[in-house]
């Protein structure tokens, strides 16, 4: 198959193909047995065109894949998979140090990014590739650079001439830049001996060490097919299912770090093992090869087929005992599988807020780094059954007031709403059909509903024809969506009771407290409180916002629909130099005085310094942050919507802060204050 890939020409599209094959099988000197032919194949595929996709639609590539192998006769392993194929161990082991996610998807990602002959542009909004990438290669003097910068080629340059990696960040959509062609269809030349490569207008020696890495913030960026053909697109944006598998390693580091350690301390030990095999391999080939006459008489030959009989038996006892212990690890790892889940779900929730207001942004970082404070706070308890709950609570009220201090009052019982029925939908507690029917009425509720279910559409004509029973207090609006309603299989029936029961429902509907209400039997004990809601919204949609208070407090506790009063001195505990806080403001706000009492209270006030940013600002305000780094100040930064061109640079600045260099005690303060409208 390789010597095909030579001898065949090729067109653009199945190029990556091949070069990723010949990629997989450079590592193998001898020839290999036809199923690891077969699993290479997969893995070149895998390789080639998978990077972009989301792990479902690589399982589903993987499928087809392994289904032709079936078709066609060839033989292969029951799990062709890149990891199962192409991973070392020790090698993934050293990118989690690094920072690599430990998700599935994530390390495809870093397999693929190593087998691959081009270089690699990262989907990566939450910046997790970004931050691996910079602590993976900081050792090798790694040089960051944005497309903006004036100097980026230069940058470049340097890289490419002293074997310097280098990462650009913050792409765009569209095209890249032309002057980079050359460097991403690594078209180098012989010039006097050696291999250079021309870049803009300068031809400059290309070091064998370099690595060149992009990333882009952008979700779902659209790049040209001959953009897509020149780099390795690889798609780092977090999955429901990756982030769950990430939270899992988490919180039994966390909860189990004896577990955390034996499982780290098993790969070492497992790669030792098979290296000293592979070197007694090597040792027993290279005497038989020496070996003239009669292979009995060579005294060393068949000491050392001895010594490898004694190896191989130990070694295949310890390695069976750490499948073993190994088992017993990952066994162990999924009773804290529940909690994994509800932080991997509450972690979306709160990723929709987007939604309603583009400020209501939160980072994957902030988000761990909560979770493992809850952990580290939340009550212990006898069993993990019961730990788990404790966490599971602790975690979402400690979600719930850090994200209600950013959120303006109106959006907080929505908020509230949000992780209830998250939670509820992952339990199976909420139908679709009902939820649709909640938000857009009885036309989403038929949208979402089959066209094709005959015993629906006829129930339907025959209730759209029943008058309304109380028109003198009942809209035809509301009778309408009641009669919607009762197409829903656990509302059947509900018009003709209401209709039945009239004149309870007419105190329903004249009643101030219509939400606390009872529905009438059987209804009041076949619907949930969910359930109830629905029928709120036909007969009372003033009360909804009420009812859904009373939902929300008999769900999650009325803690949730209380939101807790602002308290600087909790928001400064918990902010860092490199999580700065910000205040968005509305006419009238000034929280300056408040900023005042706390380094006063904290005996700050005289190493408390501001910055109005406007025009000409910039400069001074860079200047004194680094001061502040220097002598552990606090900085205010007032007015910053008056310089948006400058907050890029201090982006970078807050991202280059390490706060093992900051003076201690650490007490950089960033406070962002923004006087501005929240649009801004």
């Amino acid at each position: 198959m390789a010597g095909c890939c030579c001898c065949v020409p090729v067109s653009c599209c199945c190029q990556p193909f091949c070069d990723a094959l010949t990629v997989c099988c450079d590592f193998q000197a001898e020839p290999l047995p036809v199923p690891i032919y077969a699993c290479l194949t997969c893995c070149s595929g895998a390789i080639a065109y998978s990077g972009p996709f989301v792990p479902s639609y690589r399982t589903a590539l993987l499928a087809d894949w392994t289904s032709k192998l079936v078709e066609v006769g060839l033989p292969h392993s029951q799990q062709a998979t890149l990891i199962k194929t192409l991973a070392d161990p020790v090698q993934v082991r050293a990118w989690t140090i690094a920072g690599l996610p430990s998700d599935t998807v994530s390390v495809e990602n870093a397999i693929i990014m190593s087998k691959a002959r081009r270089w690699p542009v990262m989907i990566d909004p939450q910046g997790q590739a970004n931050r691996w990438v910079k602590s993976m290669e900081r050792d090798a003097g790694l040089d960051v650079v944005k497309t903006s910068d004036k100097d980026s080629l230069r940058t470049l340059e340097n890289g490419i001439r002293f074997g310097r990696p280098v990462l650009l960040e913050d792409l765009g959509d569209g095209a890249l830049d032309a002057a980079l062609d050359p460097l991403l269809l690594r078209s180098t030349f012989k010039q006097g001996g050696s291999e250079v490569i021309k870049l803009g207008d300068n031809i400059i020696p290309y070091h064998q060490d370099f690595k060149f890495y992009m990333t882009t913030k952008l979700r779902n960026p659209h790049y040209p097919p001959e953009v897509s053909v020149k780099v390795l697109l690889l798609n780092f944006f977090v999955t429901p299912e990756g982030l769950e598998d990430q939270l899992l390693g988490t919180v039994v580091t966390q909860e189990r770090p004896d577990l955390a350690n034996l499982k780290s301390a098993l790969v070492v030990s497992n790669a030792k093992m098979k290296a000293e095999l592979a070197a007694l391999e090597s040792r027993i080939l290279g005497l038989l090869s020496a070996s003239s006459g009669n292979i009995l008489d060579d005294e060393e030959l068949i000491n050392t087929l001895a010594q490898a009989k004694i190896t191989s038996n130990e070694v295949s006892a310890r390695v069976a005992q750490a499948e073993a212990t190994e088992r017993e690890i990952d066994d162990t790892r999924e009773q804290y599988r529940p909690v994994a889940c509800r932080a991997s779900l509450l972690f979306f929730a709160i990723s929709e807020l987007a939604a309603v207001d583009p400020m209501y942004q939160y980072s994957l970082g902030w988000f761990i780094n909560l979770f493992v404070k809850a952990i580290e706070e939340a009550s212990k308890a006898a069993t993990v059954a019961d730990r788990g709950k404790l966490l599971n609570n602790h975690f979402t009220f400690s979600l719930y007031t850090n994200v209600c201090r950013s959120l303006f009052e109106r959006h907080k019982l929505f908020f509230s709403f949000l992780l209830t029925t998250k939670i509820m939908q992952h339990a199976g507690a909420i139908d679709a059909k009902e939820w649709r029917f909640l938000l857009a009425g009885p036309s989403g509720a038929a949208s979402s509903s089959s066209s094709g279910d005959k015993g629906n559409a006829s129930s339907a004509v025959g209730q759209s024809q029943a008058a309304n029973p109380a028109p003198g207090w009942l809209t035809d609006q509301s009778w309408s969506e009641l009669l919607g309603v009762s197409d829903l299989p656990a509302f059947a029936g509900l018009a003709q009771h209401i209709a039945s029961h009239i004149e309870h429902y007419k105190d329903i509907f004249d009643s101030n407290q219509a939400h606390s209400m009872p529905l009438a039997q059987p209804f009041e004990s076949r619907l949930t409180v969910f359930q109830k809601l629905l029928v709120l919204r036909c007969l009372r949609p003033d009360k909804v916002l009420a009812g859904v208070q009373d939902f929300v407090s008999s769900q999650l506790g009325s803690s949730f629909i209380e939101p807790p009063p602002f308290d600087l001195t909790a928001c400064f505990k918990e902010s860092t130099p490199t999580a700065p806080l910000v205040f968005v403001l509305s006419p009238g706000a000034d929280p300056m005085a408040d900023l005042l009492q706390l380094a006063e209270t904290l005996k700050f006030s005289r190493k408390f310094e501001q910055v109005s940013l406007g025009q000409g600002q910039g400069p001074k305000a860079e200047k004194l942050l680094e001061v502040a780094m220097e002598r552990g100040l606090w900085v205010c930064l007032q007015n910053c919507h008056l310089a948006i061109s400058w907050m890029p640079t201090l982006e970078r600045i807050v991202e280059n802060i390490q706060p093992d260099k900051v003076c201690r005690p650490i007490s950089v303060g960033l406070f962002l204050y923004l006087r501005s409208l929240h649009s801004h």
